[in-house]
This record gives C-alpha cells, sequence and structure tokens, in this order.
C-alpha cells in the first residue's frame, strides 16, 4: 500500500517540477503559502467566461502539495468557481478522515494523510489559490 502510495505522488509530482509562467494579458496571478510547513504555490490563470483557460504555476511544496497541483492542472478544462469550490471541500474532508469519496476519485488517495495535519495545508494549496483568483476575477 505505501509503495503504491509513494508511486503516485511521485508520477504526479513529476508534473509540476518545471516552473510554467504564464504572461501576457488577462493573466492574473497569485501567491498562496501553507503558514504550518511554508509550502508555497505559484499560480497564473486566464479565466474567461467563468472557466479557467490555462493555467501556469511554480511549485515550492512537499509530494502532497506537489500531487494536489497536478490533479488541478490536468482537470484544467473543468474548472469554474463552483466546481473548485466544491471538489475543495470534498479535497478537504477526505484529509480530515470526514469522507472517502470524491467527484475527483483520483483525490481519494489523499486519505492516507489524515494522520498528517501539519501537510494537510500542502495539499489544499491550489484550491485556495484558485478560489482567491475566482474571487478577484468576479470583483
Amino acid at each position: 500500500m505505501i509503495e503504491e502510495l509513494y508511486r503516485q505522488l511521485k508520477a504526479y509530482a513529476r508534473v509540476v517540477r518545471q516552473d510554467r509562467r504564464l504572461e501576457g494579458p488577462g493573466v492574473e496571478t497569485v501567491r498562496v503559502r501553507s503558514p504550518v510547513c511554508g509550502s508555497e504555490l505559484t499560480l497564473d490563470a486566464v479565466i474567461a467566461g467563468g472557466r479557467v483557460q490555462q493555467l501556469g504555476w511554480r511549485v515550492r511544496a512537499c509530494a502532497l502539495g506537489q500531487a494536489s497541483t497536478a490533479i488541478v492542472i490536468a482537470r484544467r478544462s473543468e474548472l469554474d468557481a463552483a466546481t473548485v469550490r466544491r471538489v475543495g471541500a470534498q479535497m478537504q474532508a477526505i484529509l480530515k478522515g470526514e469522507s472517502d469519496s470524491c467527484d475527483w476519485p483520483e483525490l481519494t488517495f489523499f486519505s492516507f494523510a489524515q494522520d498528517i495535519p501539519s501537510r494537510h495545508g500542502s495539499a489544499m494549496l491550489p484550491f485556495k489559490a484558485l478560489a482567491q483568483l475566482f474571487d478577484r476575477v468576479r470583483t
């Protein structure tokens, strides 16, 4: 079980090891940090019509933060404000041990991190960043 978990974390982490920043018109950027562990995510996005059109990133986080960011990036075509908030709440419930299901099944493996609360903030970084970006674009 633990070997499979590490294999999945490594596979997801590879996606975000290289920074991929966005520049140009319409790009909004936010930097979020987990105060407990110090993990950071800088997320660039182009949001139009209430949906994410493009994402860029700079991830300086543990494997949990890297993996959750990679999963969000893979799902970028589905991202609107409601989805980000709903799936983010589901992810939080998984981390707290309050649920074992999610609209995105690939997030359920984060249940292993229930006993590592110091890393929950890192795993939640992409949801926090996107919520801030949607709030900014809406205003």
